[in-house]
């Protein structure tokens, strides 16, 4: 558990107590490149925390187009909230994008340890802030932006990981075709 407990605690600003509580729950899983974590339409309520690898988190239609709405790399989380707030199944699928050692734990426990201590109410509260501000950039992003604007803005936001993404992934994410962005890149360039 150890890359779950240096996130949480580095989100505490201290170290968290009654760890113990999670072990019944904690598995880590070894996912191979491709490999889905979860699909659409699944139920489950657990936190990620990536070990090692990446992995993207994506959107698909009827007739198959993806829609990439964010990478995970080394150290971040993610959690699909539709599960863990509402009650409902996943809507969006959790992709390997190289093979993977994720960490697992159920958000029921996690619940559990906020009810009895403020430090993990804090920690998963700065845990929610982070990720709420990275979904508000990225709608930013999307809504006010041209694509050779999104494009530097993925690079800025992910310099160690946009070598390792193919970039038929970095298109669908910017949400331009690879044609597209293979054009950007040349105007980049220039």
């Amino acid at each position: 558990m150890h890359q779950t407990r240096l996130l949480f605690e580095q989100a505490s600003g201290a170290p968290l107590p009654d760890w113990g509580q999670l072990e019944p729950s904690y598995r880590l899983v070894h996912f191979s490149k491709g490999a889905d974590i979860f699909a659409e339409g699944e139920w489950q309520p657990f936190v990620y925390v990536i070990r090692h690898g990446m992995v993207k988190l994506s959107y698909f239609n009827e007739q198959g187009e993806e829609w990439i709405k964010s990478f995970i790399g080394e150290g971040d989380f993610f959690a699909c909230p539709n599960v863990l707030v509402a009650g409902q199944k996943t809507d969006y699928s959790a992709i390997a994008l190289e093979s993977c050692q994720v960490e697992q734990i159920r958000y029921v426990d996690l619940r559990e340890l906020m009810g009895r201590h403020a430090s993990w109410q804090g920690a998963v509260l700065q845990l929610l802030e982070r990720h709420i501000v990275r979904k508000e950039q990225r709608e930013r992003q999307l809504l006010t932006m041209r694509p050779e604007e999104r494009y530097q803005s993925f690079l800025n936001s992910y310099p160690a990981l946009a070598e390792r993404i193919q970039q038929r992934d970095i298109a669908h994410y910017l949400g331009v075709t690879p044609e597209a962005l293979s054009r950007i890149r040349k105007r980049l360039r220039a």
